[in-house]
């Protein structure tokens, strides 16, 4: 198979994962776009150098993973710069429904979202790979820690996002 083929037949499968995990860490819409596409760029560049030692979805959550953190680290470093000026988009899903229900349970998203968005950046990676139904054991490998560790991690977020969740419907 060739370049390409490999290419397109690996965004394929994994552009919806990819662009979700680029929803836990970028919240503005025109932000989340441009780092997708910065990460098929990694992807596309990286391609060669694929060594097969994971699986290609494994591989391309670590580029997705850290193509956002090192967006974050650019937000930071320009943040700084211009003394906290910009100005973040908060919503992560557009409203396509004037349904009632449908309008709670984005409202609902867009809660889960905040919080996420206050985790550490491992919080936030282990978050979007369960999310993506990843076993520990492949999340282990992305992250880089093991499964024991991702276990204990997993179990600590889970009740950290439902205090912040229970926490914040008080004072919403």
């Amino acid at each position: 198979m060739n370049k390409e083929t490999s290419y397109k037949t690996a965004v394929e499968a994994n552009k919806d994962r990819i662009y979700r995990i680029c929803c836990c860490y970028v919240r503005d819409d025109d932000e989340r776009r441009d780092v997708f596409q910065e990460v098929l760029i990694h992807i596309w560049e990286g391609l060669d150098r694929f060594e097969e030692k994971s699986q290609m979805s494994t591989w391309i959550y670590r580029i997705a993973v850290n193509t956002c953190l090192g967006h974050i680290r650019m937000q930071t470093r320009r943040r700084k710069v211009f003394d906290g000026s910009a100005n973040v988009d908060q919503e992560a899903i557009p409203d396509e429904s004037a349904d009632e229900g449908a309008a709670e349970t984005e409202q609902a998203v867009n809660h889960l979202y905040d919080c996420i968005d206050q985790l550490l950046p491992l919080e936030k990676t282990l978050v979007s790979l369960y999310l993506e139904d990843l076993s520990t054991e492949q999340m282990a490998e992305v992250v880089g820690i093991s499964e024991g560790n991702v276990r204990v991690k997993l179990h600590r977020i889970k009740k950290k996002l439902k205090e912040m969740m229970e926490g914040d419907d008080h004072g919403s």
